[in-house]
Order: C-alpha cells, then sequence, then structure tokens
C-alpha cells in the first residue's frame, strides 16, 4: 500500500444517506438494503448535521420495549457529534483510526506518564485491545459532505497489498433514494 494514498481514493460516493426527516422504518429498510451499519444524514443543502447507526436504532427499539413508534425520525436518534475525515487525509491514517485505540494501545496520563507497565509488545498489545470505535466515518472535501469510508473500503484497499492471483470479489453498492 503506498504511503500516498488518500481518501480521496477510497471513497464511497454513493453510500445512502438520511435527511433528518427520514422516518424510522425508511432508514431501517435503506440501511438493510444497502448492507450498511449506519448512514450520515444531511440537511436541506447537503449539509452533513449527523450519523444514524444501526446501533442507535436498536437501543431506541429496546428502550420502546420493541414497540414501533412510527412518529420517531432520523433527526431525533441521530448522534451529532460526529467524527469525519477529510478527502485528503491519508488512507493510513484511516486505518489506523478506525482499527487502532491509542489511549489502550500506550495508557498515560493527561500528564505523559505511563499509567500501565506490561511485558507485552506493542503488536501483542495492539492484536489484544478491544476496540470500539466507528465503522463508518463520513468524508468531507472543504467542509462538504461527500462520501464515507469504512472498514470495506480499506479492507479493499489493504488487499492489493497481497500478490496472489486471487481475485476478490467486488459488490457494487446501489444508492438508495432516500428523503
Amino acid at each position: 500500500m503506498s504511503a500516498v494514498l488518500t481518501v480521496r481514493d477510497i471513497v464511497n460516493l454513493q453510500a445512502p444517506t438520511f435527511s433528518v426527516d427520514t422516518s424510522l422504518s425508511s432508514a431501517i429498510d435503506t440501511l438493510i438494503q444497502n448492507q450498511a451499519n449506519g448512514a450520515p444524514v444531511l440537511n436541506t443543502q447537503g449539509e452533513l448535521v449527523g450519523f444514524l447507526s444501526a446501533h442507535d436504532v436498536m437501543i431506541e427499539l429496546w428502550c420502546q420495549d420493541y414497540i414501533p413508534d412510527n412518529t420517531v425520525t432520523v433527526g431525533s436518534l441521530m448522534k451529532t457529534d460526529v467524527i469525519t475525515m477529510d478527502i485528503e487525509d491519508r488512507l493510513t491514517d484511516a486505518l489506523e483510526y478506525l482499527a487502532i485505540d491509542k489511549e489502550q494501545l500506550f495508557p498515560t496520563s493527561g500528564m505523559g506518564y505511563a499509567t500501565q507497565m506490561t511485558t507485552l509488545s506493542l503488536e501483542e498489545r495492539a492484536k489484544s485491545m478491544k476496540v470500539n470505535k466507528p465503522q463508518i466515518l463520513p468524508v468531507l472535501n472543504k467542509g462538504q459532505y461527500v462520501g464515507v469510508v469504512s472498514r470495506q473500503e480499506v479492507l479493499k484497499a489493504l488487499r492489493t497489498l497481497f500478490t496472489d492471483s486471487v481475485s476478490p470479489v467486488v459488490e457494487t453498492i446501489v444508492p438508495a433514494n432516500v428523503a
């Protein structure tokens, strides 16, 4: 993998999006149709205003004792503290963010002192940590939403590192028309 690859090289420009007014049932249908774990939420000007994940949907239904409320919209469930990537960020930055929790890998205090001593190697610590990171990140170009990068796009880029003749199966993602 070339160190010069950027998010621009792997961004999914056809990923589904939601509006704040999208109904919860329509959002679930879109996630299922696109085999997605979440999608960005855009306002009428196409600006990123939030993100709705499958986790958000499941928590809502659990809290409502699995009794659907047809008045619930994406806007009432979405998270607004959205982590994004810039289209010019390096692919290695996207990979590192999606896979590595530096606070677990290098546990330190606010002053920079190590808070845990271990005999495990860096590789052993990386392989044993539990990562709780988003799987899909919205991508911005000069502050404007353009698409997403997910672990799937990163995996496709990583596949090019291997020199065997097996060609990976590439699935076409069909964009959904979401209000």
